[in-house]
């Protein structure tokens, strides 16, 4: 409205005019708080569902764990490979193999002793 319109008005006039701009800016508020709140509630909606899809994913192909083991006479890397090894997750035992040296720090052709402590990695679909 234009400031000459406003000049003209009674008090009485004005004070509801005032009053109708109050409450438009009141209910452009609440609308604006409302579309947020829904906007909120959907993106935490979103996350949930795609935490959810990308557990249940993890739990179909297995979850990644390691264990401990002490090595026997005459265990190799191949034979430990063979053992622990789920092709799912590597794509050849020479994979698992170099994981399994670099874990616990064996260099190149290093061979294993009986009694030593090896940290192998292996997977399950059951969560522990």
């Amino acid at each position: 409205m234009n400031s000459k319109r406003l000049q003209e008005m009674s008090d009485r006039e004005l004070r509801s005019y005032k009053r109708e701009i109050r409450r438009r800016r009141e209910q452009r508020k609440k609308y604006l708080i409302t579309s947020l709140a829904a906007l909120a509630t959907c993106c935490i909606a979103l996350l949930g569902a795609i935490s959810y899809n990308a557990i249940q994913t993890d739990a179909a192909s297995g979850f990644k764990y390691y264990t401990g083991i002490i090595v026997e006479n005459g265990d190799t890397l191949w034979e430990l490979a063979d053992q622990y090894m789920d092709y799912n997750h590597y794509k050849d035992k020479q994979a698992y193999i170099s994981e399994v040296k670099s874990m616990n720090h064996l260099d190149g052709n290093e061979e294993l002793y009986t009694g030593q402590f090896l940290v192998v990695p292996y997977y399950s679909a059951e969560y522990f």
